[in-house]
């Protein structure tokens, strides 16, 4: 019984090592800018939220140029990022974010918050999970 016990504490610590150390493919699908916020829509984030913001950090200048989003003093108080999750779906009768910029009807995508960055008033930057 010992050794089950032991064998079975090694595998959850090997798993719990796993999960805070691999760095997923992270996939920008696309972006949104609507004149004061960004909607970002990625296939999935890092596990953990100091591995998020270092990828937000890494990746931000790059996302933001692509998809004509203003960079500097002029970057947006919200960034919003979004799972991708079942892709484009129709409006509907669920609680889904649509854009203006697709063509409908397959324009809107399920509302799963994963990560917001805000821009604070003195200049800060402030990661909600």
């Amino acid at each position: 019984m010992r050794k089950l016990v032991i064998f079975l504490l090694a595998v959850v610590l090997c798993i719990i090592g796993y999960l805070f150390t691999v760095k997923p493919n992270v996939s920008v699908i696309g972006a949104h800018y609507d004149g004061s916020t960004a909607q970002i829509i990625v296939n999935k984030l890092p596990f953990t939220d100091s591995n998020k913001i270092n990828w937000w950090q890494k990746n931000k200048n790059e996302i933001l140029k692509k998809y004509n989003i203003p960079t500097g003093d002029k970057i947006p108080f919200l960034i919003v990022i979004y799972a991708f999750g079942d892709g484009y779906q129709i409006e509907g009768k669920k609680d889904r974010l649509c854009f203006s910029d697709i063509k409908p009807p397959k324009n809107c995508i399920d509302k799963k918050i994963l990560m917001m960055i805000w821009r604070t008033r003195d200049g800060g930057v402030k990661y909600q999970f």
